[in-house]
């Protein structure tokens, strides 16, 4: 077995045991709960409540069972983890309403047999693969299965907003901050030049910036020493509340056009 496919095994089992321990849960995906409003809304913000769409990576489903509250058309999503799935499923059946549709499916694989679609995202899906080449393998992956004339929503962690904002840190006397062992952040630069030919970068959207710069600055620093920041200290509800402004987040949302 490669090193690359031996790191894959590992992220895979990394996501397998979030699932068996957090099951339908938050947790499971992401520890910050303001945080993933700002990745939900930014979503709602450029998406078409009224097309079919796909989510690329769901997880548990937390992304999709959100936007069905909002969202007229077909909603399907897929991740390679057996128990994210379940978990999803559990997560949809306790909702109501018109069911989702999940699949256990790998991003790099043919995704066809789940037809096509006018809109397909990401979220935090493609950070999970440890290397340029295959965030780019799966890009294609994406845009094979996307209408043309259709957008790719890309909610992903970058390595130019992961710095900006601990050079912010730097400045008020704070650790750095690391990206988690089973991430590769997007190189921005190296990303976009390298998206396939059939789609094209319309937007990026760093809706991240000023809560990052808050919440793992200024919150950081007024935090007493020997505690953990809070993700819910009334600071960070209040920067959740505000317009981003800025540079200082890793995670942006990529808009492509096919």
């Amino acid at each position: 077995m490669s090193k690359r496919d031996d790191d894959l095994t590992e992220i895979h089992g990394f996501w397998e045991q979030q699932a068996e321990k957090h099951g339908t849960d938050l947790q499971a995906v992401m520890p910050d709960s303001l945080l993933k409003e700002l990745e939900l809304s930014a979503l709602k913000s450029a998406m078409d409540a009224s097309l079919s769409t796909l989510e690329a990576g769901c997880g548990n489903g937390v992304n999709l069972v959100s936007l069905a509250a909002d969202f007229t058309a077909n909603l399907v999503g897929f991740d390679y983890s057996d128990a994210m799935i379940s978990a999803a499923k559990r997560a949809d059946s306790d909702r109501g309403g018109q069911p989702i549709t999940f699949h256990v499916a790998n991003i790099l694989d043919d995704l066809s047999f789940m037809g096509s679609f006018p809109q397909i995202y990401t979220d935090r899906c493609l950070i999970n693969l440890p290397s340029l080449k295959l965030q780019l393998d799966a890009v294609e992956r994406l845009v094979d299965i996307l209408e043309p004339g259709g957008r790719l929503f890309l909610v992903e962690c970058t390595q130019q907003g992961l710095h900006n904002v601990n050079v912010m840190r730097e400045h008020a006397d704070l650790p750095t901050i690391n990206n988690h062992w089973h991430n590769l952040y997007l190189d921005e630069k190296a990303f976009l030049d390298g998206l396939p030919g059939n789609i094209r970068h319309i937007e990026t959207v760093a809706f991240s910036s000023l809560y990052y710069l808050i919440s793992r600055v200024f919150n950081a620093k007024l935090t007493p020493e020997g505690e953990a920041p809070s993700y819910t200290a009334a600071i960070n509800k209040i920067a959740a509340q505000l317009p981003s402004v800025g540079d200082f987040g890793p995670h942006k949302l990529f808009i492509l056009e096919k």
